[in-house]
């Protein structure tokens, strides 16, 4: 194996994942294309542009009752800032609602916040 390519996420609606994902975060969307019936949405930053998030729409009663709780309560991804609190500040302005304000310990600055879905996530920056 030489790397990881993309993460699954069970989204309710491809629209508002992009609209959050893109719009609000910033990622661009890599790939999104309809084949056989089959929408393919990956989204993830320009500069990494092999690893990234497949959004994937939940289809049916088990995969919906997933959305927002693939890894429990646990974060469900970990992204990375040069400046944590600059980026909290300009997530804050475009709508995004933290869980609480950056915090320094020895491993760096980190805030956790959750998508639409209840997904929980890391905002990090690594100490130098």
């Amino acid at each position: 194996m030489t790397e990881i390519g993309r993460t699954t996420l069970l989204v309710e609606d491809y629209d508002d994942a992009i609209e959050f994902y893109s719009g609000t975060l910033g990622f661009d969307v890599l790939y999104d294309e309809l084949e056989d019936g089959f929408r393919a949405v990956h989204v993830g930053l320009p500069e990494t542009s092999s690893v990234g998030i497949w959004l994937m729409e939940a289809v049916g009663d088990e995969e919906r009752a997933l959305v927002g709780n693939q890894t429990g309560r646990e974060p469900t991804f970990v992204f990375y800032a040069d400046d944590c609190r600059e980026t909290y500040e300009t997530l804050r302005t475009r709508g995004v609602e933290f869980l609480g304000e950056p915090e320094s310990s020895q491993s760096g600055v980190h805030v956790h916040f959750e998508d639409p879905y209840g997904n929980r996530i890391v905002l990090a920056e690594l100490p130098e």
